[in-house]
């Protein structure tokens, strides 16, 4: 194997595969990534057992050939090296890579292909996504998936599609944030995968910032997410996800509108004083304004007014600020709305003003 390619194209590839691969594996091969020169272009392949990523550019091949070479290392030398430097990247007999550039001149232990994982193959599309959608939906859910492992069925976001509709949801199983949007998939009857976190980091960083679709495909075991010559391949998360239709609030009859930068900064000063493993904060609502509080023996007390749109009794309930704080963050508009019934329902909180997506936001009260 020999090829010739600029360090700028080549450092585009290795830090799309950075992420998966893991740090301290327990299988070495998985630290190395798989290069592989044939025609007019060089394919990298990273794994970390889970998840996969398939990528690659044009190079000039000289000798087509594959192997293995340890993945940060060659990031490392290729991203110290100068801006749209030339490389030369040459397969020894020896099971040695040779990488020459300028005045640099390195040789790298290899790892025959063979050692490495094979790549299931692609199951057929079942729908073609545009990514900026896509991406929209994974930062409005993300950061509501548990972290906690041994929840696994809860450990990734739910993907959804039906023939006029796609939707993503994620819960924790103290708060769910689910985004729809209505859309022609032809073909389509009704369609679930459950996608794991480290994957939608992953889906985030193919997608970011580029007008592309996602074809999505899977069989029983993957998940497959393609976008022009990249693809990513994930293990399908098992277990059954809970039906999350039944947690969204239907009665709750009074409505709050509030602007989202005065509540997110509400909230911030108010949670000073919340416990920090709780994170617990009062919201009492009356009429044209929201007071935030908290309370705590070791350190003290906080309170807060913020102004609402709101008419009605007083009303007190209790949240986690921090699950309220991720929501705003998401949200993408300058007020949202809060639905509430009682201190003891959950809340249902929305972007007022939003774009095409419909997102909903539920959180479950604490006790303050």
């Amino acid at each position: 194997m020999k090829f010739t390619v600029t360090r700028n194209s080549l450092l585009s590839e290795l830090t799309l595969v950075q992420g998966v691969i893991e740090k301290k594996n327990t299988i070495p091969i998985l630290s190395n990534i798989l290069v592989e020169a044939v025609g007019e272009r060089l394919d990298i392949t990273a794994s970390d057992g889970d998840v996969t990523i398939r990528c690659g550019c044009p190079v000039a091949v000289a000798i087509e050939g594959a192997t293995t070479i340890a993945a940060r290392r060659l990031f490392d030398i290729v991203r110290l090296l100068p801006e749209n430097a030339e490389i030369e990247l040459s397969l020894l007999e020896n099971n040695w890579v040779e990488l020459r550039s300028g005045n640099s001149h390195y040789k790298i232990v290899a790892v025959p292909k063979d050692d490495f994982p094979l790549i299931p193959d692609a199951a057929p599309t079942i729908a073609a996504i545009p990514g900026s959608l896509i991406e929209r939906m994974i930062q409005r859910t993300m950061f509501a998936v548990t972290q906690e492992e041994s929840r696994y069925s809860l450990n990734g976001s739910l993907l959804a599609l039906r023939p006029d509709v796609v939707q993503m949801v994620a819960t924790d199983g103290h708060r769910l944030a689910l985004v729809s949007k209505n859309m022609e998939i032809p073909g389509v009857d009704e369609v679930k995968a459950l996608i794991p976190r480290k994957t939608l980091i992953e889906i985030l960083k193919l997608v970011s910032g580029q007008d592309i679709m996602v074809e999505f495909g899977r069989n029983d075991n993957h998940l497959f997410f393609s976008a022009g010559n990249r693809r990513i391949v994930s293990r399908v998360l098992a277990g059954q996800f809970p039906n999350y239709e039944l947690v969204i609030p239907r009665e709750n009859d009074k409505l709050v509108v509030v602007g989202t930068k005065a509540f997110g900064d509400g909230i911030r000063r108010a949670a000073i004083m919340a416990d920090e493993r709780l994170k617990s904060i009062k919201l009492s609502f009356s009429t044209g304004e929201l007071e935030l509080s908290a309370a705590n023996a070791d350190a003290g007390e906080s309170r807060e007014v913020v102004p609402i749109e709101f008419e009605g009794e007083k009303l007190d309930i209790g949240f986690n600020s921090q699950y309220l704080l991720d929501f705003l963050g998401a949200c993408g508009t300058d007020s949202i709305s809060i639905a509430i019934k009682d201190s003891d329902t959950q809340g249902l909180l929305r972007p007022v003003g939003a774009d095409d997506l419909e997102y909903r936001y539920v959180a479950m009260p604490m006790n303050v």
